[in-house]
């Protein structure tokens, strides 16, 4: 069952859509550049929009910039994640890979296919 996608617009190049794969799998992506201007709001509207789900996927795949803020906010989703017993994985695309590279690399966050 696929819900409609929402869309909204950041100010800064961001675009974020959210589909529901089912009842408990919901599926964010982001398309655009991700940095300190946009970070709060995405954080935001992740847990938002997540907020009653049982598993997230945060496709990434789209994104063409990805700064260290990021890794801080996939870090925070983690954390909320876990402590809500939501399983969860980031798809990455290369931007996000390299990042990902060099602040986690022993891979404690869950990826998809790079």
């Amino acid at each position: 069952m696929t819900a409609p996608v929402l869309n909204i617009a950041s100010r800064t190049g961001l675009q974020l859509s959210t589909e529901w794969v089912n009842p408990t799998i919901v599926r964010i992506s982001a398309s655009g550049e991700i940095d300190a201007a946009n970070c709060a709001d995405m954080l935001d509207y992740v847990l938002r929009r997540a907020a009653n789900c049982r598993s997230l996927i945060l496709d990434l795949k789209d994104v063409t910039f990805f700064a260290t803020v990021g890794f801080s906010m996939l870090q925070t989703i983690g954390a909320r994640s876990s402590r809500a017993s939501v399983s969860w994985m980031v798809v990455p695309s290369a931007p996000v890979a390299r990042v990902l590279s060099i602040c986690d690399p022993q891979r404690t966050l869950p990826r998809g296919v790079e």
